[in-house]
């Protein structure tokens, strides 16, 4: 989860919008081989990086619908509680890794239209509800807003330094 500000909805939307444009842009520079193909040292390509910020967005959309975010992201009930991000992490590159990078691409813009519209629905008062509001089963107090930052375009910054490490091989 992200440190954050209050932000309005407005500002959030912008926010994702730049950090969407700007990964977008940086993805079509690179070709079907960059993509698929060069694996770091934990054997993760580029792909599987994107597919990787796919699910951990749709999980976001699974919350603010108040679904199980373990569930929509594919992962079974002991790893989400375990807390281990490396081994749900893990979970989902095994799970995704055999799948085709028009597909990866396109599950991305997908989740990603999904989400936008989910929080096109919502206040700036409902993106300051804690994360419980949302998962009842939680007791996290913090700002949804923090996990939607966190898992949207905070986290795409994160990623990309890892895929140019990647592609650069």
């Amino acid at each position: 989860m992200s440190e954050q500000k209050v932000m309005s909805k407005s500002e959030l939307l912008e926010q994702m919008r730049r950090g969407w444009d700007d990964f977008q842009a940086y993805l079509q520079t690179l070709s079907e081989a960059q993509l698929s193909q060069p694996t770091d040292a934990a054997g993760w390509t580029a792909k599987d990086h994107v597919i990787h910020l796919a699910v951990w967005e749709a999980g976001i959309d699974a919350l603010l619908g108040r679904e199980s975010r373990w569930e929509r992201m594919g992962l079974d009930a002991a790893t989400w509680a375990s807390g281990d991000f490396d081994a749900m992490n893990a979970v989902i590159q095994r799970r995704h890794k055999d799948m085709p990078l028009v597909e990866v691409l396109r599950t991305f813009q997908d989740v990603h239209q999904r989400l936008i519209g989910k929080i096109a629905l919502l206040s700036d008062e409902d993106l300051q509800r804690p994360y419980r509001a949302y998962q009842p089963d939680s007791d996290r107090d913090a700002p949804v807003i923090g996990w939607i930052m966190g898992n949207t375009y905070e986290h795409y910054a994160e990623h990309r330094p890892w895929i140019e490490a990647i592609v650069e091989r």
